[in-house]
């Protein structure tokens, strides 16, 4: 299952019905919320730098966007280190996998992340050593 967000940076926090009977809609829409106020703070820093950049780009030579290209690997990683916080936590003893993947968007060429939502198959507690 996918859990995408585009150029509104804000994944959706609706419950998918997919997920009924395996997580409770409280802690999706908590965990989501997480997820949602990281890229919250991060996104006034990179829409600054990107303006910069752009702005600079001509004399720098394509330097300018350097910071913006590191703030969102930094974003990224923070949200990767959430997701693998909220598995530990919660996701992989109801034997779900919370992870970020980068897709194609389906009407242009860009390129948008999304929460993979994967189903663990369950390991036997009875099985011969």
């Amino acid at each position: 299952m996918e859990y995408g967000f585009g150029l509104s940076n804000k994944f959706e926090s609706e419950f998918p019905s997919s997920l009924t009977g395996k997580v409770a809609p409280e802690e999706f829409k908590a965990s989501i919320n997480r997820v949602n106020s990281c890229l919250k703070k991060n996104l006034p820093v990179n829409v600054r730098w990107l303006l910069c950049g752009c702005l600079c780009c001509c004399c720098t030579l394509g330097c300018s966007m350097w910071p913006v290209i590191c703030l969102s690997k930094r974003t990224r990683r923070s949200i990767e280190k959430l997701l693998e916080w909220e598995n530990n936590r919660l996701y992989h003893k109801l034997c779900l996998h919370w992870r970020l993947s980068k897709r194609k968007c389906e009407t242009n060429n860009m390129m948008e992340y999304v929460i993979l939502i994967e189903f663990l198959p369950k390991t036997p507690i009875f099985r011969p050593d």
